[in-house]
This record gives C-alpha cells, structure tokens and sequence, in this order.
C-alpha cells in the first residue's frame, strides 16, 4: 500500500480491496464452508481488509470461523439529521442511538451467501445470495453467528438511502435479469437460477462501482435489486407501522423474541410522533365507564386518548356524541392504508386485504399531519424527494423487505419498502443483507 499522501486511481483501490476479498472467499470455500478458525489468518485478513479500505472495510468471523466482510457507518457529523437534510433539523439519525448509547455499526458489504443450493451464514464477495430464507429463518441464522449479529433494521437502511440521496448519488443494481434497468450496459455476473435466457442472480459485488450505496469500492453492493432483503425492526399489522425505539432494534432487541408475532416489544407510533401501544392491545370504548384522564381507547376502528375523568354516555361517545369532543382527542397511529384508489398514510386502519396495492415511494401522500419521526424512519418521502422505489402493502402482517429484485425494472430503488410478504414466506426473489453491532 502507498502512504495516505499518495494517489490512487478508482480502478487500483478495488482491485486492490477485491483481490483481498476475493482470496477470503476462496479460502472458505477451499474449506469446505465449514469455517476459517486459524486465529493468525483471521487477524491477517482483518488488517489487509482495513488497510486496504482505510479503515471503511473490516471482517468478523463469529465462533464457528464464519466470516463477513463490513462496512462501518460511525456517529460523526454524516449522521446528524442536519446533514442529511441540508437544513437545521435537529439531532441524530436513529440508526446510531442503540440502546441509549450513540455507537458505530456494520452492514455486510454484500448479501448472505448461497453455495450449490445451501444457504450459509457469511458475508462475502463473488457468492450467490441466499435466497429461499424465511425473516425467522434469516433472522435466527444471523443471530444464531453470535453476540452483535442481526438482520439490517429499517434505522440503518434508512440511513443508507438518505445518505445516498445527500450525496446526489441513486445506486444501481440488478434489476433486469443481471442488468440494471435504467442503464442496461450495467451488468454483474449471472449465478444460479435462471429463466430462458434470463438470469435471476449476479454474484455478490460482481456489478460496476456504480452498484454500491455510495460508487465507491468500500461501499455496500446490492442494496438495490438482486433480491429483496429481510429488514428487522419494522413491520405492519393491517396497515399499522410497527417498529422499537431508536435503533434498539439492532441492540437488545435484536432477538427472535423481540421480533415474534406476539412479542410486546413492537409499537405504533401515534400522530404526535410517539411510540405506543399497537391498536391490539387497547381495549374497546365501553359505554357507562368510569375513563381518567389519558385513558385510551379503540371505537369504531380509531383510537381516541381522554381529555379528562369523566364517565362515559352517550353524549360523550367518542366520535360520535354530541359533545365528544369536550372528554376525548382523536389520537391515532399511523397506518399505510388503501381509500379506494390510492395507497396513503393516515391514523386508523382502512381498506387493505390480500391484493396487493402499491405506490411509488416519492408520490405517497397523507391525509394527516405526518410527524418528523416517519420521515426519519424512512415511512415517508421528504418534501424535497424525488426517489426510485416503490412501497408496497397489504392487510395481516407484513414483514419489511428492501431493495426490490432481479427483475423489478423501474420499482426497484433504494427507498422501495415491500410490505406485501408475511415472515413465513420464501421464493427466489427473497434474501438478506446482515448487520454487526460489535466492536
């Protein structure tokens, strides 16, 4: 390597970090997948990784000697909301506050790898996705590597797409059949399943620079296309958005638990921007009932919060009554709904069943007052967007999946946020990236 003051061309920067990963790759394979468990090799890749990527790169290998190769994000001034908007909002992006604590963290460089059908728990260059993975299943792989691991959360890949969209850059990836739609010369290398004469996958890392979050060798490939990815740390329960506390997702709550249909972990968050109890568990509006003050309650499909001790009458029902309005606030959360011809955000749930709806990300509209929280999240456009990607929802619950795949053409986009599948759905067009929280 030259020293710091010298000059490399783009081309001799990745083929440098390649060559390194690419022999990684090929040493685990040559083992039979099993694992790299000499402790002097592991330390000998980790130091050519970093030095190579000036300290962008690194490699983990959990306790069976499996390993992946990662991007480090950390909490400098690039993520403060500030930044990432170019204006005086306030404070730090979510991804970066873990548990109360503002930390660094890792995304995979590149997708979980596949090898002759079986899916493995690594992160390397030159493999086929996984793909055929259940989010429990996916998320049981990952955590199962050890203390750190977990699936990508909404927070961190919300992250990457705002810092994709600072710096005027929309990365590319396979999304027609090994090509990227809008500039079809884009092309990585085919693996694995194919239709005719079209192939679904590319090889991790084997598309242009351009397919990496941020067009550099050290970025993270195939955020977009390839196959959609299983994020942790968000779903939605018949259109109500579900998520937990700044990025505690990647934290503590990182576990299959924290993540079951039952866990008592998930929040909705209400209009004014908190996170609170899901709509499932608030009880009925009951007339004749003694409700104190910030009482809640579920009446005719909305949530209402109590202005003050009252008993409840007819009068006082809420949304209807007379004088409602006098003892209950209309205080609902924040719902990805269908009004009959068009998929928007609003505060109770409405007209989502099976079909599927969509709309593209930057054209999704509300009919409330969308608090700062769902832009931060990444549930919603920023005034100023004007982003590829598609959202996608139906009714029961949906797991969150990002990225869109091979063949979404122009839905595909690093804001497309799928909430059309269920945790125990798989197929061909479903994978997942992986997170690291260590030091």
């Amino acid at each position: 390597m030259r020293s710091y003051m010298e000059q490399y061309t783009e081309n001799e920067l990745a083929r440098n970090i390649f060559a390194i990963e690419d022999e990684l790759t090929s040493l685990w394979l040559a083992g039979g997948m099993t694992g790299i468990t000499d402790a002097q090799v592991q330390k000998d890749f980790r130091k050519r990784i970093e030095i190579a990527s000036f300290g962008r790169n690194t490699v983990r290998f959990d306790a069976n000697g499996q390993p992946s190769v990662l991007v480090k994000f950390s909490p400098d001034d690039k993520s403060r909301l500030a930044y990432l908007y170019a204006d005086s909002t306030t404070g730090m992006q979510s991804a970066f506050i873990i548990d109360g604590k503002a930390k660094p963290w890792y995304r995979g460089k590149y997708q979980m790898g596949r090898v002759n059908g079986t899916n493995y728990p690594v992160c390397l260059r030159g493999l086929e996705p996984w793909y055929n993975i259940t989010f429990d299943a996916a998320q049981a792989a990952i955590v199962a590597k050890g203390a750190g691991y977990c699936l990508p959360t909404q927070q961190m890949e919300t992250f990457i797409a705002l810092a994709c969209e600072r710096n005027g850059f929309e990365p590319g990836g396979n999304t027609y059949y090994g090509s990227y739609y809008y500039a079809q010369d884009e092309k990585g290398i085919a693996s694995g399943m194919y239709s005719g004469a079209n192939y679904y996958h590319t090889k991790g890392g084997s598309g242009p620079l351009s397919w990496s979050h941020d067009g550099t060798p050290f970025g993270c490939f195939d955020v977009v296309g390839n196959t959609w990815k299983w994020t942790g740390a968000l779903r939605t329960v018949n259109g109500e958005i579900q998520t937990f506390a700044d990025n505690n997702g990647a934290g503590t709550l990182s576990t299959v638990a924290a993540h079951a249909v039952a866990s008592v972990s998930w929040k909705a968050i209400d209009v004014d921007g908190n996170l609170v109890t899901p709509e499932a568990g608030v009880s009925a509006y009951a007339d004749a009932t003694v409700y104190a003050t910030d009482a809640i309650v579920m009446h005719n499909g909305v949530r209402y919060k109590a202005l003050t001790n009252h008993t409840s009458e007819s009068a006082t029902e809420p949304g209807v009554g007379a004088s409602w309005q006098t003892v209950w606030v209309r205080k609902g959360t924040l719902h990805y709904a269908w009004d009959g011809a068009k998929v928007l955000l609003t505060d109770h749930a409405e007209g989502l069943d099976e079909t599927t709806r969509s709309v593209a990300f930057s054209a999704l509209t509300a009919n409330i007052s969308v608090p700062e929280i769902a832009v931060h999240l990444g549930l919603f456009p920023k005034a100023s967007g004007n982003y590829k990607g598609t959202l996608y929802i139906r009714g029961g619950e949906r797991m969150a999946l990002r990225g869109g795949y091979f063949s979404n053409t122009n839905s595909a986009g690093v804001r497309s946020l799928n909430r059309n599948n269920g945790r125990g759905d798989s197929d061909y067009s479903i994978g997942s990236g992986l997170a690291y929280t260590g030091d």
